[in-house]
């Protein structure tokens, strides 16, 4: 079993709490302390996921919830890009992360899925 820091996700997943520090930054202080720390709270449980599913012998349950953080970030980042807080290119390059975590996430949960008895 490789570290957990080793693997694709977690580079993916840290690339995207990096890019998400640095959005929320400049994001308007109304909404910088709600909305952009739950952003950054995501991405800091998504690594957290990532660690317990790589440490742990069912991985599915935490790849599951690992798959629905994405998703709130996905629609919290949505939402960033259409009240114009971000940039639609920053917008863009946070939803390239979020889909290779996405991804990467399903295909880690297809790979441990028990094979049904025959």
């Amino acid at each position: 079993m490789a570290m957990h820091t080793e693997l694709q996700i977690h580079k993916a997943a840290f690339d995207l709490l990096s890019l998400a520090t640095d959005l929320t930054r400049n994001i308007p202080r109304d909404f910088k302390a709600g909305l952009g720390a739950k952003v950054r709270d995501e991405c800091i449980e998504i690594m957290v996921l990532i660690a317990r599913a790589n440490a742990a012998k069912d991985k599915q349950p935490h790849l599951g919830v690992l798959v629905e953080r994405v998703q709130v970030i996905e629609f919290l980042l949505r939402l960033f890009k259409e009240k114009r807080f971000i940039s639609i290119p920053q917008h863009a390059s946070a939803i390239l992360l979020t889909a290779s975590i996405g991804k990467q996430a399903n295909a880690w949960k297809r790979s441990t899925a028990t094979s049904p008895a025959t």
